[in-house]
């Protein structure tokens, strides 16, 4: 029987019961009123005409309007006859009437009438007590019976209410808690629930998709051990340092390179707050202050018995948070160090490759320009219009040669970390003059005009080589004056930024896409279809100056709307002087 047709029998079930007790309480009511209306009706009507007839016969003289009244109610009565022995006594009270008004002084007659008149009235107030005492047990029989149904109805009514809401709240609450269980991963719950309607059927479907999860789950479990297993394995089989650390830097695991590096046994460093063996362990120490602040050196470390550098990755861990699949949360972090002791070394012997080769072409490049001069020299020979321009070519490729040496000299000292500069509170408006000075001639045979649009007040100072400061100025102001088509004017500025001060040089020139503005500043990189004929080193070598000194470079421009490249350098800070000091990015 299902639940539905259940709920429908209960309700039906009520409405039985009620229809019940109204229909007896309505019956018993119209028994009642039926016994009195009765009452009335016979025995009352009955004493009223006695009455009416006595009040008739008691005058004193029996006149013919009195005889009609008798007369009249004297039939009433005659038609009204319900009480045993009340026909008899009506019979004779007509004979004795008859009697009477044929002979008006009969006293025989009179008193004879007299008494059936009497009789007749004890006889309905006799019927009047008998009947009034059957509705009395009518009334009473009507009410124990109503009694009686009523409280059985009410007993039903109220084992009803008490049993069937918990007969239908009790399977509820057994899946409830059974949800729940599962919910929390007991997948061994069943409900036991002998049934045979929709709550047996769904507990029926609850406890097979139990057994399913639970048979998921063990069957699962072989297989996320052996998966466990596998990547124990595979991380322990790394050759690089790997630590991973939980949502609360936790230790999980670390494999042997790590735990070496570390100095630490397994049992010290696996399932330990990290933080807390941070504090008497250096370098993982500085593991996380690397991970919170990301840098681009490699860290040095003691390992093997030598200066060894590593790279530090830390990767975030992150799974979708609740059941908003978009929602993401961080569960925990792997930090993988990267060895590249032997990349450094290999970059630092191209480094003084390049810086040993350099110098060694500076003295015949030197040389080849100083014959060059001689060749141009009249006080030598005369030479004929042709041979004079091949020198001028030969003049120009040694200069260029010459330059590209010694930028290749800049780029050797700043990767080899030692950039020799000389700090000291400069003023900027020399740095711009001089820049100035230097490109004039350039600016002039490309007819482009040297603007100064913003300087700053001539007591303040910045913290930097003056040199540097010049030789960054230059370079960018002589890409702009390169790249500005004829007849255009570039701009330098000087502006102060909070505790730094920006110069900054705008162009007009074709401007440089997005997509080239994070390599701008490479070794060797030049924008494709810009008609440079550059190394493409003074950018990278710029950058080296300004982050030797402190500051910071960058650039912001767009094809069609020209270039603006900028560096900052702090500003000085008082009056204190800054002497001379020697920059090692590995210091």
């Amino acid at each position: 029987m299902t639940i539905k047709t259940k709920l429908a029998l209960g309700l039906v079930l009520l409405f039985g019961l009620l229809l019940v007790v109204s229909i007896l309480g309505m019956f018993s009511v119209y028994t009642l009123s039926g016994d009195s209306g009765a009452i009335l009706k016979d025995n009352y009507q009955s004493l009223g005409y006695v009455q009416q007839m006595q009040s008739a016969l008691g005058k004193p003289e029996f006149d013919p309007a009195s005889a009609a009244l008798f007369g009249h109610y004297l039939e009433q009565q005659r038609r009204n006859i319900t009480e045993p022995g009340e026909g008899d006594a009506t019979e004779q009270l007509v004979q004795d009437f008859e009697r009477l008004r044929s002979n008006p002084g009969d006293s025989l007659a009179r008193l004879r009438m007299h008494e059936q008149l009497l009789l007749i009235s004890d006889l309905n107030l006799r019927a009047i007590d008998r009947k009034n005492a059957l509705a009395l047990r009518t009334a009473e029989q009507t009410y124990t019976a109503l009694s009686i149904i009523a409280t059985f109805c009410l007993i039903i009514g109220f084992v009803f209410l008490l049993n069937f809401p918990q007969y239908i709240a009790d399977p509820i609450r057994r899946l409830t808690e059974g949800i729940r269980e599962i919910a929390q991963g007991n997948y061994r719950q069943r409900i036991h629930l002998k049934r045979h309607d929709e709550f047996g059927e769904l507990t029926a479907a609850f406890n097979a998709l139990a057994a399913k999860l639970d048979a998921y789950e063990h069957s699962n479990l072989a297989l996320l051990m052996f998966e466990k297993k596998r990547l124990e394995t595979i991380i322990g089989a790394m050759h690089d340092p790997v630590i991973g650390l939980d949502e609360h830097q936790n230790v999980l695991f670390a494999n042997e390179p790590a735990r070496a590096l570390l100095h630490l046994s397994a049992d010290k460093l696996i399932g330990k707050d990290a933080r807390e063996v941070a504090l008497t362990n250096d370098l993982l120490r500085a593991l996380l202050k690397h991970m919170t602040q990301p840098g681009v050196e490699p860290i040095k470390i003691f390992a093997d018995g030598k200066e060894s550098f590593f790279m530090l990755e830390a990767l975030d861990i992150v799974a979708p948070s609740g059941a908003d699949q978009e929602e993401k949360k961080a569960i925990g972090h792997v930090l993988i160090l990267k060895n590249v002791t032997a990349f450094r070394e290999r970059d630092l012997a191209k480094t003084n490759f390049i810086a040993t080769i350099s110098h060694e072409l500076k003295t015949p490049i030197s040389s080849i320009k100083m014959g060059l001069k001689l060749l141009r020299d009249t006080r030598v020979g005369t030479l004929n219009d042709e041979q004079q321009h091949l020198l001028y070519q030969l003049d120009d490729d040694a200069g260029r040669l010459l330059a590209i040496t010694g930028e290749l000299l800049k780029i050797a000292q700043a990767e080899s970390g030692n950039i020799q500069l000389n700090i000291i509170p400069v003023a900027p408006k020399n740095i711009i003059e001089t820049a100035q000075q230097v490109l004039f001639g350039l600016a002039k045979d490309k007819n482009v005009a040297i603007e100064i649009s913003e300087i700053p007040e001539e007591t303040l100072r910045v913290q930097a080589d003056e040199d540097k400061s010049v030789w960054v100025l230059v370079n960018l102001l002589a890409n702009a004056i390169r790249h500005s088509p004829s007849g255009k004017i570039v701009r330098m500025s000087a502006v102060v930024r909070q505790d730094r001060l920006r110069f900054a040089v705008r162009d007009e020139g074709p401007g440089i896409p997005e997509e080239f503005h994070s390599r701008i500043f490479d070794r060797f990189f030049q924008v494709p279809g810009s008609g440079s004929n550059g190394s493409g080193l003074g950018l990278a070598i710029s950058r080296e100056f300004v982050w030797a000194m402190g500051g910071e470079i960058g650039l912001e421009s767009a094809p069609g709307k020209g270039s603006l490249f900028w560096f900052e350098l702090p500003v000085v800070q008082g009056t204190e002087h800054v002497g001379g000091i020697s920059y090692s990015k590995t210091s």
